[in-house]
């Protein structure tokens, strides 16, 4: 994939598609630091400042059944974002990622799991990974920077050496003697 040919305009380059690139339009995004709790602080800079400001979100995972949050009753909401702990069913076929979960805090909606994959299986769980490929799941930044469909560097020019890697093939290695 080529970059783009004048560097100093990219904006037509990386908005082509929303999905890929983000449809949030908040520029300048340079860090993002997150927690399983729901919680982002933002670093943005702005001229020659950086702006910190804190956010919150839903963290979210996906899984192949909703079996280990029956034991929540009426407390698992079908897409609602008010909701303690809510699904949202996708297409696809069964045994595949076909539930987007998501609660207030990322940490309860994990002790929720655990405790129904517990029950279920009769036998004490402490991981998700123990569970195979029943549950998939990003860290916290991705996350929330997919749930919000922001991005970043938007906005922000790609100068000095990152513009000359951008623009230049990698110089060639040196041959390595045998």
């Amino acid at each position: 994939m080529e970059g783009p040919t004048n560097p100093s305009d990219n904006s037509s380059f990386f908005s082509s598609d929303d999905t890929l690139f983000g449809w949030d339009p908040t520029p300048g995004i340079v860090s993002v630091w997150a927690s399983r709790a729901g919680k982002a602080w933002v670093w943005q800079r702005i001229g020659d400042r950086v702006r910190c400001t804190r956010a919150t979100f839903r963290p979210w995972l996906f899984a192949t059944s909703l079996d280990d949050l029956a034991h929540l009753g009426s407390a698992l909401q079908p897409q609602q974002d008010e909701a303690m702990v809510s699904y949202r069913t996708l297409d696809g076929l069964d045994g595949s990622y076909r539930y987007l979960l998501s609660a207030r805090d990322g940490r309860m909606l994990e002790r929720a799991l655990l405790d129904g994959a517990s029950q279920r299986l009769n036998r004490r769980i402490t991981s998700l990974s123990a569970l195979g490929d029943t549950y998939y799941r990003v860290g916290p930044v991705e996350q929330y920077l997919m749930s919000t469909g922001r991005v970043f560097f938007r906005g922000m020019a790609i100068t000095g050496a990152l513009n000359r890697c951008w623009r230049q093939p990698p110089p060639k290695s040196p041959r390595v003697a045998q």
